[in-house]
């Protein structure tokens, strides 16, 4: 028999207890209106991280693709000058080189 794969959220604490007693009072009721609001907060923060994180990824996704088809220009290039030098082609808006002159990252050591 496969045992079922449990995640933090099925570990049991006495916070996750719920006093029937505490909400009949309007000391108690206070007390679990406040615990509410503070985990939608931190429900609402998560989300923002997520949605944050997602919008990163779609940004690198996208310079992924414009790399992709510089490289892919610059094989197709080469392989029509190999094929046939005097053949001139027509320069497009997006440039062959890989990456700006100025944005490379440089190394210096220093002992």
């Amino acid at each position: 028999m496969a045992s079922e794969k449990r995640g933090v959220q099925h570990i049991k604490t006495m916070a996750g207890l719920v006093d029937g007693r505490r909400t009949r009072t309007s000391a108690g009721a206070l007390l679990e209106l406040s615990m509410l609001e503070m985990e939608k907060r931190r429900l609402v923060l998560e989300m923002q991280r997520a949605e944050r994180r997602c919008a990163e990824i779609r940004e690198r996704v996208a310079e992924i693709d414009k790399k992709g088809l510089r490289l892919q220009r610059f094989v197709e290039k080469l392989n029509g000058e190999a094929q046939a030098p005097q053949v001139l082609t027509v320069a497009s808006s997006l440039p062959i080189h890989s990456a700006p002159a100025d944005k490379l990252k440089r190394r210096r050591l220093s002992y």
